[in-house]
């Protein structure tokens, strides 16, 4: 009887383990590639190429405050495709991210409105998602430089 015990209690354990393993498992999608970026009038125009399994994407900028990428101050903003409004679909390579989202509030200061980050230079990169997966540890695109204008 006592041999059944431990023998059910360190299946038991094998199984809650080694589910954990797997949960954090290799990414399942590639990188997108070719990512770009193009401006008009009112916004910031994003596309790449789309990865196949792909429901939606996630963008992230960085825009260079002072310093270097390496020692400075950076303001890290995150867009994902899942918050477009154009009407496109989530799975679209694609964002416009209105120009008027490029602001910060350095100083925390409530009563001064936010810094607009214009003229400064920024980075992109973009990764593909497949919710509800558990594993999201997809890897992102290369970076791509460019200034807000």
């Amino acid at each position: 009887m006592k041999k059944t015990i431990l023998i059910s209690l360190i299946m038991g354990m094998t199984l809650i383990f080694g589910s954990w393993a797997m949960a954090a498992s290799a990414p399942t999608l590639p990188a997108p590639t070719n990512l770009i970026c193009g401006f008009d009038a009112d916004s910031a125009n994003f596309s790449w190429d789309a990865v196949l399994g792909a429901n939606k994407y996630s963008l992230d900028v960085e825009v260079l405050i002072s310093g270097t990428w390496v020692e400075g101050v950076i303001v890290k903003l995150s867009f994902g495709t899942s918050d477009r409004t154009d009407g496109r679909l989530m799975g679209d390579p694609n964002l416009d991210v209105p120009l008027v989202d490029f602001v910060y509030d350095l100083d925390g200061d409530p009563l001064t409105p936010p810094d607009v980050l214009s003229g400064l230079p920024a980075r992109a990169k973009v990764k593909a998602l497949n919710p509800p997966g558990k594993s999201q540890n997809n890897p992102f695109s290369d970076w791509l430089y460019f200034s807000i204008p």
